[in-house]
């Protein structure tokens, strides 16, 4: 039992500090047989081997290294829940930098991090995001809080088109043409704070925006910002900017015109809103059909089970998702029973009725996939959040009838050049 005890620790050692796992077993066998119990025994080995460690610039830190020490200044944080291995906890995401790089940084536990602070941190790590370093504060790393100020690395914001924004973008240069806004009061910490949010579009997309201070903004307004950097927010992107962000208006005009988006942008910006897009579908996943609905809360049933209200009676719908793919890339669509009973050309209620002359509704979902499968489909809508695969709720699709002779001839022209 202690032999497995050992092994265990060492590799818990060996998650934290770079070093021979030979010479860190020895070393922890040799605290245990002087009587040291076994944690304190772990916390003697990572101290003995962290005291070696040196300082490092963020330039410096690579991906998947341990026993990191650094000191940075929080550039902005954030608060969110996930849930691990079945349970809820609250972790802290941001930006840190110093004079040479910026880097993001996940937190693991409440280190009561603030904007603006100045922080040495002792034994955290390194994992990769969107192939770069991120910097892990787990448990076991140690935060200290400075009283001196650092100069951060001043950049150039690189120039991105609205449909290019994706998550873990910062330091970004935009221009669009403010659809929308409204303001509204959020906690920050202890305060509350005005913010003003909206959708912003250019010729290419449209996206969420969020403006941390008072530019005095109003709709219609075309802009460009500087110094901008975007989150993930209900399923999709989000163009954030404070007061470290530069704004101009500008004196002109932005067309808005509809156009279809190719997949791998979506998929690349990891979702959207008001998307526009053609492919064909691949596959009618298995749970389109007939559904039931609970009368309270509108979320699906499983055998009269409600996950929030028990046992319920529950209202039927129909609901189709697809997969579509359109040669770049792939996302799930979820249709409403209005578009589906538009693609399908028959209600509901005929539905219903097939499926219990049937006693199975099973039907339905046959008669779905002969319908659809491999039909090219325009679909407009927004991305919702989804832990696989892109998923975009429609708000409007129609089935593409594809001119197959005309389509081989421009072939065939582009075969001959």
């Amino acid at each position: 039992m202690m032999e497995n005890n050992i092994e265990s620790a060492v590799d818990e050692i060996l998650e934290i500090i770079e070093a021979n796992r030979e010479e860190v077993e020895k070393d922890l066998r040799k605290f245990i047989e002087y009587g040291v119990p076994l944690e304190h025994a772990k916390k003697a080995v990572i101290n003995k081997y962290s005291g070696s460690a040196k300082e490092k610039k963020l330039k410096d830190v690579n991906i998947n290294e341990k026993n990191i020490i650094t000191v940075a200044k929080i550039i902005f944080i954030d608060e969110r829940e996930i849930e691990v291995r079945g349970e809820k906890r609250k972790i802290y995401r941001g930006w840190l930098g110093d004079e040479t790089a910026r880097l993001q940084f996940t937190a693991w536990k409440d280190f009561d991090l603030k904007e603006g602070d100045v922080i040495k941190i002792k034994n955290a790590s390194s994992s990769e995001w969107m192939e770069q370093p991120r910097l892990n504060l787990s448990e076991r790393t140690e935060v200290e809080k400075l009283d001196y100020d650092i100069e951060l690395i001043k950049r150039f914001p690189e120039r991105y088109n609205l449909v290019d924004l994706r998550p873990g973008l910062s330091n970004v240069e935009v221009r669009g043409k403010i659809m929308s806004i409204e303001e509204r009061e959020v906690s920050v910490g202890d305060d509350i704070k005005k913010v003003f949010s909206g959708i912003i579009a250019d010729e290419t997309a449209k996206v969420r925006f969020t403006a941390w201070k008072d530019f005095d903004l109003k709709e219609g307004d075309v802009i460009k910002i500087r110094g901008g950097y975007v989150r993930k927010w209900r399923g999709a992107p989000q163009l954030n900017f404070d007061e470290n962000a530069e704004l101009e208006k500008l004196d002109e005009e932005i067309l808005i015109e509809e156009k279809i988006v190719p997949l791998y942008k979506i998929v690349q910006a990891q979702g959207g809103i008001d998307l526009c897009f053609q492919g064909v579908i691949l596959e009618v996943r298995k749970d389109s059909g007939i559904i039931f609905r609970c009368p309270k809360c509108n979320k699906r049933i499983k055998e009269g089970i409600c996950d929030d209200d028990g046992e319920v009676d529950g209202n039927p719908d129909l609901r189709i998702k697809v997969l579509v793919d359109d040669g770049t890339g792939a996302v799930d669509v979820i249709l409403n029973r209005e578009i589906s009973e538009k693609l399908l050309n028959k209600n509901m209620d005929e539905f219903l009725n097939l499926a219990k002359e049937a006693m199975d509704y099973g039907i339905v979902y046959d008669e779905i996939v002969n319908s659809l499968l491999t039909k090219t489909i325009k679909v407009r809508g927004d991305s919702i959040q989804s832990d696989l695969i892109v998923t975009i709720s429609a708000k409007d699709a129609e089935i593409i009838k594809i001119d197959e002779k005309k389509e081989a001839e421009e072939l065939l022209m582009q075969l001959e050049g």
